[in-house]
This record gives structure tokens, sequence and C-alpha cells, in this order.
């Protein structure tokens, strides 16, 4: 046994937690930590010098006061959505919205800021023929669908909203989207996922020929391509923000380029990218030891859409999505880089990433654009909500119960309505029993 390791035998009279306690305290393992830490500084160093080789980093401008005696003249929109649906069924209603925020500081201060819900709806939103509500007897995998339809639901709204912005050519100098402006479509691709029904697509996507198209053409990653392609047509710029990531696309895709480039060797790419997967080091972790305050990385063109990894006949679709431009800024010195994305290369990086960085100066401790924080709390669907819509949607799911009259129906409704399933609350209290 190495000289710096210790094993603390527990007494019988010490608990599991004072002897984790004990352990983290007094005798960390040092040697894995110190083993990471050198593991992530020599990566980083790689890294850096791949990235200066390829002038990729970029000093981003920043006179706080002097830029917005400009700046305050553009006008800008900041985009998120918020879904509600009940766990209690697949089949349950949705309650979904894409809100816009739109500001313009030189304004009179009643038309300053306008807050309006570019897309909403509520009710049903996938068709019932191709919604399959019993999907297999395991509910982690009923609640794992689920989970995907209110995810697709977002995504489509919120790409919707967007697009709402285009077609109506309102006026733009900056559009950002709270999120990723493409996401991987590979987990909505299994034969299970169902079609979104006709008047959902008519009610949000105003270029959509519905009539003129099949049924399939309602799948989630047709609606989601066809929004994308629209777009990318945009004549003012689009970027969405990511304020986490634990991805490593730049990465792994900087590392493909040099190696092709011959500014690695493939056993050095190679070891790279196995460290990288090993001690699970992603962009944000890395580029926070690379970049300084108000510094950017230059834009990489990346495929997010793996075809090899689609289910069925979605290869060609997964081909058909663009590239995206992904890179990542510095707003602050005390916080992990955020991830910009947009679907063509910006014309004016400087100028864009300028305006991004001022923006997220607004908040000095946070360090991400205020417009989209202003927009993620406005468009959120609050809980007193979702609780009354619950309870009015359990009243509804009782009453079809009790007009089926049959036992097993209304127990199985009575138990959802009154929480009484095995649930942890429900089991028996610590202490006594009463005599």
């Amino acid at each position: 046994m190495p000289a710096n390791e210790v094993i603390i035998k527990p007494q019988n009279n010490t608990s599991l937690f004072q002897e984790f306690i004990k352990n983290s305290t007094k005798s960390p393992s040092r040697k894995a930590q110190q083993n990471f830490l050198n593991i992530i500084t020599s990566v980083a160093d790689i890294i850096k010098k791949i990235c200066v080789s390829e002038k990729l980093i970029l000093d981003v401008n920043y006179d706080g006061k002097k830029y917005w005696q400009e700046a305050k003249k553009y006008q800008a929109c900041f985009i998120d959505g918020g879904v509600y649906s009940s766990f209690l069924s697949s089949s349950a209603p949705f309650a979904i919205r894409a809100k816009s925020y739109i500001v313009k500081p030189d304004e009179a201060l009643h038309k300053r800021e306008v807050f309006e819900e570019t897309v909403k709806f509520v009710g049903d939103l996938y068709d019932a023929d191709t919604n399959l509500f019993d999907l297999s007897e395991d509910p982690y995998e009923d609640n794992q669908l689920l989970t995907k339809k209110k995810d697709a639901a977002r995504i489509t709204f919120e790409t919707a909203a967007i697009v709402r912005h285009i077609f109506e050519k309102q006026k733009f100098e900056y559009c950002f989207l709270h999120g990723p402006l493409q996401t991987p479509i590979m987990p909505f691709s299994g034969p299970e996922f169902p079609l979104f029904k006709k008047n959902v697509i008519k009610t949000i996507l105003p270029f959509f020929k519905i009539d003129e198209s099949s049924d399939l053409d309602r799948h989630f990653i047709n609606v989601y391509l066809s929004s994308i392609n629209y777009i990318k047509k945009s004549k003012y710029p689009i970027f969405g923000i990511v304020e986490r990531t634990g991805s490593t696309i730049y990465l792994r895709n900087l590392l493909f380029v040099a190696q092709r480039k011959g500014l690695i060797s493939e056993a050095d790419y190679d070891k790279t990218i196995g460290l990288i997967k090993r001690y699970k080091i992603n962009d944000g972790n890395l580029f926070e030891l690379i970049l300084k305050d108000c510094q950017a990385l230059k834009p990489l063109e990346v495929q997010k859409q793996i075809p090899s990894k689609a289910w069925g006949e979605w290869q060609n679709q997964m081909d058909s999505f663009p590239k995206v431009f992904v890179s990542y800024l510095r707003t602050n010195k005390n916080q992990a880089p955020i991830r910009v994305e947009s679907l063509s290369y910006p014309k004016k990086l400087a100028k864009d990433f300028e305006y991004i960085l001022a923006t997220s100066k607004l908040l000095p401790n946070y360090g991400f654009p205020a417009g989209l924080d202003i927009i993620d709390k406005a468009a959120k669907i609050p809980s007193w909500l979702g609780k009354t819509a619950k309870g009015y949607y359990l009243k509804y799911y009782l009453n079809l119960a009790l007009q089926s009259k049959d036992p097993t129906t209304i127990t199985t409704a009575l138990k959802a309505i009154s929480d009484g399933d095995r649930k942890w609350k429900n089991r028996p209290k610590a202490g006594r029993l009463p005599r």
C-alpha cells in the first residue's frame, strides 16, 4: 500500500457519515487529485498551443460606458420557452409557450421593453393515432419518453418563435436563444416517437404548408429541420447561448482539424482524446484555463448530427441539417466561458462578440447576457399554474374513470388523486410503535 494512502477501519460505535467526513478531511487521495490537475493542465497546454498556432484566440473590446452610447440604439430580441405537462400520464395535455423579450434602450420608457408570447399552445400536441401511451412495462422508459416529448415540444416552440420573427419581417440588430441553436436529434428518432397534430403545426409555423405535406412531415425531426433551414435565411445575426456546458464538441473538432493539418501527430491525437474521455474533461472547464476575461475563441464549423446513431430512415434528414459554428466567450474571470452558436460564420465577429460581452457584463457576478436571464424567468410556467392545472386534470381523469364503471380504473384514478401510491413519504415514520 502506498505510504500516502490511509485505510480507516470503522468502529462499531461510529457512523459511515462520520468516517466519510474524517477520510475527506484528513486523508483524501492527494495522488488522484494531483494527477487530475496535472492531466488537465497538460491537455490545456496542448490545446492552447493549437489555438495560438491557428490564431483562434480573440481579444474582445469592452468599455461599458463608451460602448452603450452607441449600442443603446440597437434593438435586440431574447427568446426562451417554458413547458408544463403532468407526469401522471403520457397522454396528458401540454401547456407550452415561447416568449420574446424585445428591448431597445434608447426608446421612450413605455416602448423600451416589450414582452410577448410569440407562440403558445394548450392542449394535445401529439397525434393520438401515433402517440404510444403504453410503450413498455418499465415506468422508467415511459418517463423517458414523456421527457423526450416535452423536450421536443420546447425545442420546436423556441425555434418557431425565431421563425415567427423572421416570417413577420421584424428587424433586430441581434436575436438570441437561451440554449443551443441546434440540438442533436438522435434521441427523438426512435420508432415510438409520435407526430405533431396538424393544428399544432398550423398554429406555430406560418410558413409550413401543412395541406401539401405528408403525415411524416409532422414528425419532430422534419418540423425541426424545416425551422432550422428557415432560420438560416435570416438577414440579422441569430445566436444560441449556452451558459453551462458539459460538451466536448469544440475540443474534439479542434483536435481533429489539428491532426489533419499535421499540428499534432496521430499518436498524440489519440492520447489526448483518450485523456479527455477518461478524465471527463469538457470545453467549459478546459477553456476556463486557457481564456482570460474578455477573450473568445473564433468559431469552428461542426456537425452536430451523427447519422450513424439515428434510428430507422432518419439518416438523410440528419445529413441535411446545416453545420453549426461553435465558439466560446469568457465574460467573467470567475466563471467558465459561455458557448455561442450560429448557423453561419458571423460577418462581424468582433462586433457581435462585443455586444454579447457587454450584455453579459450587465450581470457582473454571473457573466451571462442580461436579456436571456430576464426571458428565462419570464418564460417559465409558474409552479402554481402547473399545480392548479394538474388539479383540474386529475378531476377530469377521475370523472372519466367513474364513467367507465370499472373498479380497477376507478381505484387507479383515486390513487393518483390522493397520492396514495407506494412512495417514500408514505412509508412509516421512524420511532416507537403506538401501544
